[in-house]
C-alpha cells in the first residue's frame, strides 16, 4: 500500500516534496518508492521535468482506480477500529475545492458507516467560516489566507495565473479577470499582487459559482487564479514571460467547531485526512 499511496500523493501534489511532507517521510524515500513502483509495473507513471511533475499516459489511467483502492482500504480499516458510529455531520466545502474530492468522500462514508449522515454545503470559504463560527457546520474544508485555530494543513498550492489554452496576451489592454466574489482568498491574493506592481486590470465577471468562472477563462476572453494543480483540462498556467506578478501559496485547511466534535465528526475528519493522505498524528 505504501507504493500505492506514494503514487496517489505524488499524482494529487504535483510536487514530491509536498507528497513527502503528506506522507511524513523524506522525498528521497517517496522517489524510491515511484521508481519501485514504476519498475514493478514496467510503465512510467510521470513525466518530470526540473519544475513540473505530470502524470504520464499510464499515471492518468492508473490514478482513478489507485484512490478506489486505497479508499476502500482504509475506509475498511477505520471501520473495523471505530465499530458502528451513527449520527449527523455537517460539512463545508469551498467549491473551488470540492470537485474532485467529495465523491470520493460521499462514497467511502456512505459505503463503510451508514449511520453517518453526511449534509453538505458548498459556498464561498468566508461564508463557511462564519457558518463554523455560529455552529452551524461540524467540519469545513476552506481556503483563507492564514491558518485558523483548530484547523488542520491540508495543503498549500502555489496560486497561478491560468488562461484557456487558446487566450491571446494582449499587453495594450488591462487583464480581463474573472474573479469569486468579495471575501475569496484567491481574489484578495491576485488584487494585491496586481495592484502591488501596477499592473491595469478589469473584471470581466465576478460571481460565486467556480463553472462560471472555468466558462468565461474557457471562453478565451478572460484569465482567473486557481491553485497549482486543480487546473481543468483545456487551461493552462501563464507564464512569467506575460509579466504578470508572483502569487503566493494557498492556505487549504480542514477547521472544524471550537466546542468539539461528535463521534461521527471525528470519524468524518479522519476519513478525510486519510483519503488526503494526511497525516493522523
Amino acid at each position: 500500500m505504501k507504493l500505492l499511496r506514494s503514487f496517489v500523493s505524488v499524482a494529487t501534489e504535483r510536487n514530491f516534496s509536498r507528497a513527502a511532507e503528506r506522507l511524513g517521510c523524506s522525498q528521497a524515500t517517496v522517489s524510491l518508492r515511484i521508481k519501485s513502483f514504476e519498475d514493478m509495473l514496467g510503465r512510467k507513471l510521470f513525466n518530470r521535468s526540473y519544475h513540473l511533475v505530470e502524470l504520464s499516459g499510464a499515471g492518468k489511467d492508473l490514478l482513478p482506480d489507485a484512490q478506489i483502492i486505497l479508499d476502500h482500504h482504509d475506509a475498511l480499516v477505520d471501520k473495523m477500529r471505530s465499530g458502528k458510529v451513527a449520527g449527523a455531520v455537517s460539512l463545508g466545502i469551498a467549491e473551488d475545492y470540492g470537485e474532485a474530492f467529495l465523491s470520493r468522500l460521499m462514497r467511502v462514508i456512505d459505503s463503510s458507516f451508514p449511520g453517518i449522515e453526511l449534509n453538505v454545503t458548498c459556498q464561498m470559504s468566508v461564508k463557511l467560516q462564519k457558518l463554523l463560527e455560529t455552529r452551524k457546520l461540524d467540519l469545513a474544508i476552506v481556503t483563507l489566507p492564514d491558518k485558523k485555530s483548530h484547523s488542520t494543513l491540508l495543503s498549500q498550492p502555489k496560486l497561478v495565473w491560468v488562461c484557456s489554452g487558446d487566450y491571446v496576451v494582449d499587453r495594450r489592454k488591462p487583464w480581463p479577470m474573472a474573479f469569486y466574489s468579495e471575501g475569496c482568498a484567491f481574489r484578495a491574493a491576485a488584487e494585491a499582487a496586481l495592484k502591488r506592481e501596477g499592473h491595469a486590470y478589469r473584471e470581466v465577471l465576478t460571481t460565486a459559482s467556480g463553472e462560471v468562472i472555468k466558462s468565461a477563462v474557457s471562453s478565451g476572453t478572460a484569465i482567473t487564479v486557481m491553485a497549482e494543480g486543480t487546473l481543468p483540462y483545456g487551461f493552462a498556467i501563464l507564464s512569467k514571460e506575460t509579466g504578470l506578478p508572483d502569487l503566493p501559496p494557498s492556505c487549504i485547511q480542514l477547521v472544524e467547531r471550537e466546542d468539539g466534535l461528535t463521534k461521527a465528526a471525528q470519524q468524518v475528519k479522519v476519513s478525510i485526512k486519510k483519503l488526503l493522505g494526511i497525516s493522523l498524528a
